[in-house]
C-alpha cells in the first residue's frame, strides 16, 4: 500500500501539463479542460487552477492497473483531499492535508499530511491503521522510492517529497521554465489551485525575453 500512496502523491502533486511534455492523445483534452477552468480574475494574481476532473483524468492516463487499480480524488476544501484506491486489502481511503508546497529555481518539495486512513468496509482494519504511522510501515518495509526520480520519505504520516531530481527531466528545466515560481498550493472545493508568479505581464515579459 505505501508505494501506492508515494506514487498517487507524485502523480498529483505534478499533474499541471506545464509539468511534463505531453505525449498521450488524450493530453491535448486535458490540456483543454484544465484551460477551460481559469479565470481572467485569478490569473491577473498568479492564481491557475486545477480541476478535479482534470486530476482524476490524469490518473487514468498516469496510472499502471497492475500497480495501482481505480484511483480516484477529491478535493474536499480547506487544503484536504480524500484519495481512494483498490488494493489487496480492499478500498483505501485516506484524508489527506498538504502543509507544504514550494518550487522556484532551488527548491522543489511538498509536505503532505495524512490524516485519516480508512479501508471500505473493515472498520476493525480501519481502527488499527489509526495506530500505525505511515513512517513505521516505511521503516519495516523500506522506503518504495529509494531508486526513483524523487527523494520521498515519511516522517511519521508526513509525506516528504523533494522533486528536484525529477524536475531535470522535464520542462521546468528549460529557460522559459526556470522562471516558475510556485508558493503554496490551495485546495478548495473540486479544484486546485497553484498560487504562482505566472501573472500575465510576467508571462508577457518571459515570452519578450525569449
Amino acid at each position: 500500500m505505501l508505494k501506492k500512496v508515494v506514487v498517487l502523491f507524485v502523480l498529483l502533486l505534478y499533474c499541471l501539463p506545464v509539468y511534463a511534455a505531453p505525449q498521450e492523445e488524450n493530453s491535448a483534452e486535458l490540456l483543454k479542460t484544465v484551460l477551460r477552468a481559469q479565470s481572467v480574475e485569478k490569473i491577473a494574481h498568479g492564481v491557475w487552477v486545477i480541476p478535479e476532473t482534470a486530476i482524476n483524468d490524469y490518473f487514468a492516463m498516469h496510472t499502471e492497473s497492475d500497480k495501482l487499480k481505480n484511483p480516484s480524488i477529491k478535493l474536499l476544501g480547506d487544503n484536504r483531499m480524500q484519495i481512494a484506491f483498490d488494493s489487496s486489502m480492499g478500498r483505501v481511503n485516506l484524508t489527506c492535508e498538504v502543509k507544504q508546497f514550494v518550487h522556484n529555481q532551488t527548491q522543489s518539495y511538498a509536505q503532505v499530511y495524512i490524516r485519516k486512513k480508512e479501508v471500505a468496509g473493515k472498520p476493525f482494519m480501519s481502527w488499527m491503521l489509526k495506530f500505525i504511522p505511515m513512517g513505521a510501515i516505511a521503516n519495516l518495509y523500506g522506503n518504495p522510492l529509494k531508486d526513483s526520480d524523487v527523494d520521498a520519505r515519511f516522517d511519521g504520516n508526513t509525506l516528504k517529497i523533494n522533486f528536484r531530481p525529477l524536475m531535470e527531466k522535464t520542462l521546468l528545466n528549460t529557460d522559459f521554465g526556470r522562471q516558475v515560481e510556485i508558493n503554496s498550493i490551495t485546495v478548495s472545493e473540486g479544484v486546485l489551485e497553484l498560487n504562482t508568479n505566472l501573472r500575465p505581464e510576467r508571462m508577457l515579459g518571459l515570452l519578450v525575453a525569449r
